[in-house]
């Protein structure tokens, strides 16, 4: 018996809903690279959930944004030079990424109200779509949380709180994903428990990949060292502890951080492989593993060009977006390999 499934007037309705959220914070995602490539997000120095939906709607409201912004690490040290026609450029950006966060908040919220009172959700899904809107509801507070960080006295938002905020973007996103399957009713075939933890491990490492991916886009790590295979002329390059205590360099050493997601997007791309190689007549899955076949080694790509164009923001979103398509076939893995208990003997 399916505990998630809705009234049967309302499952197809239910599981496009749940496409179209999984959809919205997609975008958001992909919008969200944007802004941090082009430097937007510090733009906005407040935080106004209702006031805030509206832009600037006179000259004098523009300039009274612009002097707020004035006030800021980034345009003292990085952008004094800006007028008030490159600040519109700016801002336009961060605010069509808090809009969209608001519209992902009702898209998510407002319609899970009108299923709920029309008693179209079993109590499970009531659930869980709190869960889901108060994992929306924290990802717009961390965001704010991730900006006011680089409003204090550095121009850019700390490496931390950004790999949060990205983080908790992609569990929303999967988590999304996972009821749309469930509520679809999707099978989950049988499978051993070797499959299954793999699977997992997997996506344990991707997520691991991901996170160190956050901190080189935070501290900037990629526009250093722009070069393949080699890191300044040596496959381990010198610096990688140079800072105490000794775990400090694993979050802020930038030598460390690329040289750490250098290494383990090849052993993610190992670990993909050695399971489509041991998956390929065990799961019945071939479709789903040829797509993450083709998915690693693009991701791979995209990785080694994004680093040798020193950040091209193009190169650079695909690269995020193609995390995201990545962190949403390994997680796809893992709903079609249950657990499977070993039978008593």
């Amino acid at each position: 018996m399916n505990a998630l499934a809705p009234a049967p007037a309302y499952q197809r309705a239910v599981a496009r809903w749940l496409m179209l959220c999984a959809m919205l914070v997609a975008l958001m995602v992909a919008i969200g690279g944007i802004t941090r490539l082009t430097e937007s997000g510090l733009s906005i120095v407040e935080w106004k959930l209702v006031s805030g939906t509206l832009p600037p709607l006179s000259q004098a409201a523009w300039v009274a944004e612009f002097e707020a912004y004035k006030q800021t690490p980034q345009f003292q040290q990085v952008n004094r030079d800006f007028c008030l026609s490159d600040f519109k450029g700016i801002f336009w950006l961060e605010y069509i990424h808090r809009l969209l966060g608001r519209v992902i908040g009702m898209v998510v919220f407002v319609p899970f109200v009108y299923f709920a009172v029309r008693r179209a959700l079993p109590r499970r899904l009531v659930w869980r779509g709190l869960g889901i809107s108060a994992l929306v509801g924290a990802q717009g507070a961390v965001g704010w949380v991730m900006v006011a960080s680089g409003l204090q006295d550095q121009p850019r938002v700390e490496p931390l709180k950004l790999a949060l905020h990205l983080l908790l973007a992609f569990a929303v996103f999967a988590l999304l994903q996972w009821t749309r399957w469930q509520v679809n009713a999707t099978a989950r075939p049988s499978t051993s428990p070797r499959l299954a933890l793999f699977t997992r491990l997997l996506l344990l490492t991707a997520t691991l990949q991901i996170f160190f991916g956050a901190l080189i886009a935070g501290l900037r790590a990629g526009l250093t060292y722009n070069t393949y295979p080699l890191m300044d002329g040596a496959l381990v390059p010198d610096g990688l502890h140079r800072l105490q205590p000794w775990w400090l360099n694993h979050l802020e050493n930038v030598v460390m951080v690329q040289f750490q997601h250098r290494m383990l997007a090849i052993g993610l791309v190992i670990m993909i492989l050695t399971f489509i190689f041991y998956a390929w007549k065990r799961l019945d899955q071939r479709p789903l593993l040829l797509r993450l076949l083709v998915v690693i080694f693009l991701q791979f790509g995209l990785g080694v060009i994004t680093l040798l164009s020193v950040v091209n923001p193009w190169f650079a979103s695909a690269h995020q977006l193609m995390a995201l398509l990545l962190f949403s076939l390994l997680v796809r893995l893992i709903y079609v390999t249950p657990w499977q208990q070993t039978p008593p003997r």
